[in-house]
Order: structure tokens, then sequence, then C-alpha cells
């Protein structure tokens, strides 16, 4: 019987991985949007790689067993934890109650991009020679220790976009010569998932006071009338991003479109 595909970690350039991360994610969201399906999934485990005759690639989004129906609103409601540890959401990781969304599985994008970025492309480094060369970097701990300290370490990597840029983006592995460009890639789509402006009023990975007459002029929105110049409310960054995702996953689409074809063009 012949394979449909290879593994996720045979991509031999970023221009590949790109591509085949595109493919995945259009499916993803046209079975989101068509047949009110969410993968909760999305792992290297779980994409794979399809080479043509004509010496391109594409990507196959598989595995469906942790999928539910979400048509009666498009959300999940319940804490329950799904995936594959390194790549799961900080929502999913925490059992939070806020509603899973598709943005959980485009967290997940965020952190399978992260990882092979970091490990390289057609290194023909086997594993001990990566982990030896990730050992005393942060990503490892998305890896490695408890659950705690996995969602300890994430949400110190995601609390701002400097963080992101400090402890992650910039171990990305530059022997592939399109490293740069992956860094630029990964956060355009952190500022995306962690610090929109459509009108959630939240940035980065952790609750935080805010005062809602600065959270207003901040989203280019009129300020509230009936609330107190020093007054604060608690921000939870999620619940917020939760209700505005579909909005969110369009402009991740697009974020993830653009760049496929960018590459090409390299």
């Amino acid at each position: 019987m012949d394979t449909i595909g290879e593994p996720l970690r045979t991509v031999k350039t970023a221009k590949e991985f790109v591509a085949v991360i595109c493919d995945a994610m259009q499916c993803h969201y046209a079975i989101v949007d068509k047949c009110n399906i969410l993968h909760r999934d999305i792992s290297d485990n779980n994409i794979l790689v399809v080479r043509m005759k004509d010496g391109t690639v594409r990507g196959l989004l598989i595995d469906f067993d942790c999928a539910i129906d979400i048509s009666k609103d498009k959300t999940e409601v319940r804490g329950e934890m799904t995936g594959t540890f390194p790549f799961m959401s900080l929502n999913n990781l925490t059992c939070s109650t806020v509603p899973r969304t598709s943005l959980d599985d485009w967290e997940s994008v965020l952190y399978l991009l992260c990882w092979y970025a970091t490990i390289g492309f057609g290194t023909g480094e086997d594993r001990s020679e990566v982990q030896a060369r990730l050992k005393n970097q942060p990503i490892a701990r998305w890896r490695n220790g408890t659950l705690d300290t996995i969602v300890d370490a994430k949400r110190s990597n995601l609390r701002s976009l400097e963080n992101f840029y400090h402890d992650i983006v910039r171990w990305f592995d530059e022997r592939d010569k399109n490293s740069e460009q992956l860094g630029v890639f990964a956060l355009r789509l952190y500022k995306v998932l962690f610090a929109n402006k459509l009108g959630t009023g939240y940035h980065g990975s952790e609750e935080k006071k805010v005062n809602p007459i600065m959270t207003a002029l901040l989203n280019d929105q009129p300020p509230p009338t009936s609330v107190s110049a020093d007054s604060t409310n608690v921000m939870g960054p999620f619940a917020l991003r939760a209700e505005k995702w579909e909005d969110i996953s369009k402009d991740l689409l697009g974020v993830i479109n653009d760049t496929k074809m960018e590459m090409a063009g390299w």
C-alpha cells in the first residue's frame, strides 16, 4: 500500500515548512467554517508532508480523534485537556473554563513553528544532537518538566512581544537562509494571537489590572462615561480573544497565506 505522506520532520527547508503548514491550516479553517468541526490536536504528528511529482510539497491535516462538533455555537466550553503537550495552548494546558475555539489550534501552530524553526530543517542531526543544542534554550522548557513548569514557561515567554522575541525567536536556527523570514512570521502570528487591536484590549499571556478608559482609548473606541478615572478591571486575555475568535482566525489565515506567497518568491 502506498503511503499518503511523510512526517512533518521530513521538511527540508523553511519554505517547505510554511507551504505545508499553510495547506493544513487552510483545511482547518474550512472545516471549522463549513463543517463545524474543531480539530483540537495540532501537532507535528498530525500534519503530513505530501511530495508532488512536480517537486512541490503540500500539507495534509490528519487524525481527528480529538475533534468535536461545535455546531451549536462554534466554541467548546468544557475544560478538557486535549492535544500534544509542547504544542497545547495555554488555555488548554490550564483546563480553563474559557470556551475553546479555533484560536487554541492556531496557538498550537505558533508553538509548532517556533519548535521547528529552532531545531532547524534538513540539518542531518540526530535526536541526541538536537537535545544537546537546545538544552539551555528557553523553548526546551515547553517539553521538559511538569505541567506547571510548562505553563509557567509559556506564560513567561509570551508575556510580551519583547519577551517572545528575546526568549524564543532570536534562537531560531540561522543555518536556513529563510530563518529571518520565519522570525517575522512568528512575530506576526504572535501579534494577532496575543496583541491584536480588534477591540479586545488585551496584550500578552497573563491577567492584568487595566483602566477601562485607557483601554478604550488605546483601541480607538469611545471611553466609557460610567466609570471613574482611577477604576480598574482584571482582564483575562483568553476570555477576551475568544469573543472575537472568528475575526482573529481570519487575520491569522491571512498572515499564513501572505507568508507562503512571500516565501515562494524568495
